[in-house]
């Protein structure tokens, strides 16, 4: 059961203190732990060096090396500057979404040359569970299988400011895409590389609800949550690296760190949305 608590400026549901908890494994997935996040009862769960070494070395060649790899550069302090690889869901119509996921696909799987694909291993992991893993999907389209993201802009305090991940699903833009019907996120995220000590996430004991975002004008965004508003409320930072496969509560508020120095290639990430819908088909986007 969740609890409601009230804060200054953002209230929502808290998790018990007993599952507002990172759990971590070595190697091997513990599918019983993804669950756990994925119905809300833990945080977050990270398999440290889910992917082997050299896989990783390959998928972060083939991300630099691939000429459908996008900057993206954003404006102001709230600004992200970072190079994509696969389409995003985030300010786009439906239409436009899945038109660009189609059209990113066969980059997407040139980014898995010579390497498998960690997401799609979780997935099927899951399908022997739930049975129905799929895309999420819209009028005979697909949402994308995963995108590849890296943050360049490690010298600030955060690589992403806080937010969180349920708030973009509601989008008007996207009234009618399946995805909105989930109404807690699993975030998927597989990391091919980590400078040291850097890229963390900090994930806060705390999932607003609709009047809160109204009141800081993020209805539909979730982005970004002063930081100032969040030291009320539990804390806990999953420390990833190079290897790792992480899934969070994707409705809590959380933020990437960053404090490193730009002059090397940032964390790589590869990433997607997960959700039930209905209890139980499992999509993505």
């Amino acid at each position: 059961m969740t609890t409601e608590v009230t804060a200054p400026s953002i209230t929502g549901e808290v998790l018990p203190a007993d599952r507002f908890q990172l759990h971590e494994s070595e190697g091997a997935l513990d599918i019983e732990r993804v669950l756990d996040v994925l119905n809300g009862r833990l945080a977050a769960y990270r398999v440290r060096h889910f992917v082997p070494a050299a896989q990783c070395a390959t998928l972060t060649r083939n991300f630099w090396d691939s000429p459908h790899r996008t900057p993206r550069y954003g404006e102001g302090a709230e600004g992200i500057e970072a190079h994509i690889l696969g389409a995003s869901h985030i300010d786009l119509s439906t239409r436009d979404y899945l038109e660009a996921a189609a059209d990113a696909r066969e980059a997407v799987a040139a980014l898995y040359d010579g390497a498998w694909d960690p997401i799609a291993r979780l997935r099927e992991a899951l399908a022997e569970r739930i049975g129905v893993v799929r895309p999420a999907g819209h009028d005979g389209r697909e949402a994308g299988p995963s995108k590849a993201v890296c943050w360049n802009n490690d010298s600030r305090e955060f690589l992403l400011l806080p937010h969180d991940d349920l708030a973009q699903l509601s989008d008007p833009l996207q009234a009618g895409f399946e995805i909105q019907r989930v109404r807690r996120v699993m975030a998927v995220n597989v990391y091919p590389h980590v400078p040291g000590g850097r890229g963390q996430l900090r994930l806060w004991n705390i999932a607003p609800d609709d009047r809160s975002r109204a009141r800081l004008g993020l209805s539909h965004s979730g982005y970004p949550y002063p930081p100032e508003l969040l030291t009320g409320h539990a804390s806990l930072t999953v420390p990833v690296a190079t290897g790792d496969l992480c899934v969070i509560n994707g409705n809590l508020v959380h933020a990437v760190l960053g404090g490193g120095s730009a002059a090397e290639r940032g964390r790589l990430l590869l990433t997607c949305f997960t959700g039930l819908v209905d209890d139980e088909v499992l999509c993505w986007t």
